[in-house]
């Protein structure tokens, strides 16, 4: 197996522990999420590192990610030193380990420093958390500061991607899960359609649109109305292969079964 990996160079001294990641992630740290990437947490010297481990991809993607994309790890440490010299929050990045076999990659690990959040936008949008509106409100500013201004559209900004802290009145939003973006300029309709994911009730995407229209100086009532459009058409788009998925198990099951 070849071991590739990159180093931020401020954690150079990290390398030898880096270099042999595939054989300590295995043995050691503890898990703080599993599905269908795992995520743990190390003690490294006097770092807390988070080390996030991505699924084996198909086999269309283990060629190209070596060839042409550059692995999740590998899109993830470059978006997020992208993200820090913009001074845009995110987990301090550290590098990432590819493990190639025969040409195809294999294991792949993005690291960073652990960010102890408090409470995820999700927590916040199913209303577990205090001050909602005030955070919203927030968010969606420093979505469209950082975000969007910046022309940066993350293409999986759900709910659970944006961790975070109270800094009194103030709050600390640290974006997660950089690999997929796209890069471009972003006019106030694909600016609305970035909070399509966030599968919400009406009353808190008229809010979110209307502080997105406040922002860039647009119509509120014509927000509103693109905004529950989009989230129409992601919650139909999400039933269809919901549906889609149930349909071919069942068909696997039952010719399994025969």
């Amino acid at each position: 197996m070849n071991i590739k990996y990159e180093i931020a160079p401020e954690f150079g001294e990290l390398e030898t522990w880096i270099s042999q990641l595939p054989e300590e992630f295995s043995r050691s740290g503890e898990t703080i999420f599993k599905s269908r990437n795992e995520v743990k947490i190390f003690m490294v010297g006097n770092y807390q590192v988070n080390v996030k481990a991505f699924k084996i991809p198909n086999l269309i993607n283990r060629f190209a990610y070596v060839y042409f994309r550059g692995s999740k790890a590998a899109r993830s440490y470059r978006y997020a030193r992208n993200f820090l010299t913009l001074g845009i929050a995110t987990p301090m990045a550290i590098g990432y380990v590819d493990c190639i076999e025969n040409g195809l990659l294999s294991e792949s690990y993005y690291i960073s420093i652990h960010y102890k959040n408090e409470f995820t936008l999700r927590e916040v949008l199913n209303y577990q958390v205090a001050d909602h509106d005030a955070i919203l409100r927030q968010w969606v500013r420093f979505t469209y500061e950082n975000l969007h201004r910046n022309n940066i559209f993350h293409l999986d900004y759900s709910p659970g991607n944006t961790l975070i802290c109270r800094k009194g009145n103030e709050f600390d939003f640290q974006i997660v899960d950089l690999n997929r973006m796209r890069f471009g300029p972003i006019d106030f309709e694909r600016g609305l359609c970035n909070f399509r994911q966030l599968d919400t009730d009406r009353q808190t995407l008229e809010l979110l649109a209307a502080e997105y229209a406040s922002l860039c100086h647009k119509d509120a009532g014509k927000a509103m109305k693109i905004l529950i459009d989009f989230d129409r058409k992601n919650k139909e788009s999400r039933s269809r292969h919901g549906k889609f998925k149930k349909l071919i198990g069942s068909v696997f099951r039952s010719g399994h079964v025969a």
